[in-house]
Parts: C-alpha cells; structure tokens; sequence
C-alpha cells in the first residue's frame, strides 16, 4: 500500500466510522442540531408569537441578543473547556440552553421572551463551539473534512426541520409547544452527555483569558443600534444608533492593540487582504439579515402566508447555501476569484429582489430571490475564508479562521439590530397590519444594499492579490 493510499483510507468514511470517539461526535453534533433548528423555528412562530404576548417592536432583538450571546459563547467555550473539562464545559451548555427554552415557553411577555432568547443563544453557542474543539481534539487532521461534512449535514437538517416543527406548533396555536419541545430535547442531551462522554480532567496551569471587556463593548455597541429602533424621538435614537458605532469602533482599537487580539493584526494592514475579506463578510451578513428577522411577519400580515410555508421559504436560503456550497467545494484556485465576486454578486441581486418580492411578488418570487441570497454565500463563504486564512501569518492563521464566524455573528447582530430601526420607523413594531407592512416592507431590504455593495467592493479588494 503507498503512503498516498495510506493517508487516504485514514481520512476515508471507513476508518471516521470505527475510530472510538465517533459516537461522542454524533452525540456532540445533537447539540449544533439545537442552536441550528432554534433560529428557524423562532423565525417562524414569531408572527404567532408576537399576537399573544405583544412586543413586536422588539423581533428584532429576539435575533440580535441570541446571536451576541453566542458570540460571547463561542469566545468563551474554548476557555471553559481547558478550566472545567470538556464534559462539564458542555453540559453546562446544555443546562443553559434548555433552560432559556423553558423561560421562553413560559414568556407572558416579550421582556421575558428576551431573557430566553438570550440564554438559548448562550447555551446553543457554547454547545456548537465546543463541538468543534472536541473535533480538533479527538480526531486525527486526516479525518476533519468527513466530520466537517457530517457538522454541514446537521445544519442541512435543522434548516429542513426547524421550520417543520415551528410551523407544525404554530399552526396549532401552541406556538409555546414548540420552545418546551427544544427544551424536552435539551434535558435528553444532558442525560446522555452525563451517561456516555468520557470524564475529562481541567488542563493545569495559567490559561488564556476571555476578553470580556471587549467582548463586552461589541455587545454594548449592537444593543445601543438596538436601543435606536425603539425610541420615538429622532435625537434620542440618532445619539443611541451613532453612540453603538462609536462604541464599536472602540472596542476595534482596543482589540487592535492586545497581545491576544480577537482579529489578526494582519486584518489591519493597509490593502490587507484578511482586512478586504472580513469586511465582505460583515456587509453581506449585515445586508442579508432583514429576510430571517422580518421577512416572517411581513409574509403573514401582507399575503396571508401561514407559519409552515413561511419557515420553509425562510429555509430556502439555508437550503440553497448547502446546495452550492457542496456543488463547488471541489474548485480549484483558478475558480476562486470568480466565486467569491459572483457570490457576492449574487447575494446582492437576491437582497434586493426580495426588497420587491416580499412586498409586492408572490410566494414563488420571494423563494427564488431568498434562494438566490444563501446560494450565492455557498459560492463564495469558504473561499473567501480561505483567502483570509492564507493571508495572514503561520502564527495568526487558526486565530483568522476563528474570526470568520465571529465576524459574521456580528454581521447578524447588526443587520437584526438596523432592521429593526427601520421597521419601527415604519409603524410595523407598534402596529403590525397590512397597511404597516407595506409601507415598511421594501425599505427594510432597500435601506440594507449599501452593505451589499460594499461587500461587492470589500469581495474585489480581496481577490485581487
């Protein structure tokens, strides 16, 4: 046997489904399956959700708060690991997670609902990263792109069957039904961590420690943008919205400055090529993040569209991103500019079709436009990734693709965030009806492409090296 043949079978399907720690992993992906279902489930009970208890004024903030709860998470769980042990660390996840699914079940009213979303984002985080740290832990580097296929199969399944059991509840009326259902699953993943991953001891000795003053500041930034969706005065919401940029733009210096900063150094440089690639997937993210927060209730209040057929337009988008991600995981380098420039083109041309399509199309033109978003960030996503990564230094490079996810978290946080101004603004938050709809409906999308098109541009800047 040659070595290639070797190294092969070592990587293959073969050797990942005997190695010892496999069953661990599956029962690891069970937590991702959670955090991944979660959001399209909220997508799609938030137009019940919001008839019941009220607060729609603030749908935007069940997005934003789990998203930066598990930015938080995700920074934090690698840390918790090496202090507590791996076991401890993710059943401490657990823990969180379905308790939040319990307060939100519980929620009489939108305040309460938040502090649910919230530890659902914390938990559902801390679950997801730490699977990730077990991977690279466990398994030898041969078999990582098999167990990263069997991560994109999971995430594939929570987009198909998140919005299946959302829409299912809701349509019942029991939109609460599906939150202690999340939280039924959550206390089985607990007994099975507890009953069958290994026991593992702390690491000794100093360990790195989470940066939470900056963490901390992200977190206040993207609430001040929030904070500005809900006030009615003009110049209490302009100092809240300019007050988070600017506390942004803080915590961007301070990071800039650590000897263990959360984006490489190298992302800084001048016609830096990491800097040109997290900035493309800061704009797409922030610009394609109306759809999944608002595009529900506007579906709902302006052509009638129930909770089912909702969530699974809402999918569409995920679906399509797997659909192409795997369709061009193959291409070479020679591929590698034009997927990322069309990617991002075709991200853009989705964002603002559904700014028409939403409104005033139909349900087809919608799902072909949301579809036309996710495909195009399945082109592009993994090959601007690695740009980015081999941009930077030997020495930056695992911290550069750990910020790819955290940056278009943020992207998330701030898209939900500036949505929600915007739809506000409109009268969709205090009263939803068609009229409101309508009349927010186009500029919740429309107000968003200047994000796209400085991805477009960020896209160029990073592809010309």
């Amino acid at each position: 046997m040659s070595e290639a043949t070797a190294k092969r079978d070592e990587g293959g399907w073969g050797a990942v489904l005997a190695d010892r720690h496999f069953p661990a992993f599956l029962l690891l992906c069970f937590g991702i399956w959670l955090h991944a279902a979660d959001a399209m489930l909220t997508a799609t009970v938030i137009p019940v959700l919001v008839v019941d208890i009220g607060g729609a004024e603030f749908i935007a903030w069940t997005m934003a708060l789990y998203v930066l709860a598990s930015i938080v998470a995700g920074s934090a769980a690698g840390l918790a690991a090496r202090r507590l042990g791996m076991k401890a660390a993710i059943c401490g996840g657990a823990i969180v997670y379905g308790l939040g699914c319990a307060v939100s079940a519980l929620a009489p009213d939108m305040a309460v609902m938040l502090v649910g979303r919230a530890m659902q984002g914390f938990g559902g985080g801390a679950m997801v990263a730490l699977a990730y740290v077990a991977l690279t832990a466990l398994f030898p580097a041969p078999m990582w792109p098999r167990l990263y296929a069997c991560i994109s199969g999971i995430w594939g399944g929570a987009s198909l069957c998140g919005p299946l059991i959302g829409g299912l509840f809701a349509e019942a009326g029991l939109w609460r039904g599906a939150f202690w259902a999340f939280a039924g699953q959550a206390g089985l993943l607990l007994l099975l961590f507890l009953v069958f991953l290994p026991k593992t001891a702390p690491e000794q000795g100093a360990q790195p420690a989470v940066p939470w003053g900056r963490l901390g500041l992200v977190a206040l930034g993207v609430l001040g943008i929030a904070v500005a969706g809900i006030l009615l005065a003009i110049v209490p919401a302009l100092i809240a919205g300019l007050g988070g940029i600017a506390v942004l733009a803080v915590a961007a210096g301070i990071d800039r400055r650590q000897k263990r900063p959360i984006l490489p150094r190298g992302a800084f440089g001048r016609g830096s090529v990491a800097g040109a690639g997290y900035l493309m997937i800061l704009g797409l993210s922030i610009a394609t993040m109306p759809f999944t927060t608002y595009g529900p209730i506007l579906m709902e209040q302006i052509h009638g569209t129930g909770p089912l057929v909702v969530g699974y337009v809402i999918a569409a988008e995920s679906i399509a991103w797997t659909i192409t991600s795997v369709s061009v995981s193959g291409a070479g380098p020679a591929w590698e500019r034009r997927l990322i420039l069309g990617g991002a083109s075709i991200i853009t041309l989705g964002m603002i079709g559904l700014g028409w399509a939403v409104p005033y199309g139909g349900l087809w033109s919608t799902l072909v436009f949301a579809a036309l978003q996710g495909g195009g960030a399945g082109f592009c996503w993994s090959f601007v990734t690695r740009r980015i990564v081999h941009a930077v230094g030997d020495e930056e490079k695992t911290l550069a693709a750990a910020a790819v996810p955290t940056i278009q978290l943020l992207g998330y946080a701030l898209g939900a965030a500036g949505a929600g101004i915007i739809a506000n603004a409109g009268g969709l938050g205090t009263d939803p009806n068609p009229a409101t709809a309508l009349a927010a409906g186009p500029w919740i999308f429309l107000l968003f492409a200047p994000f796209a098109f400085a991805g477009i541009e960020a896209a160029r800047r990073a592809t010309r090296a």
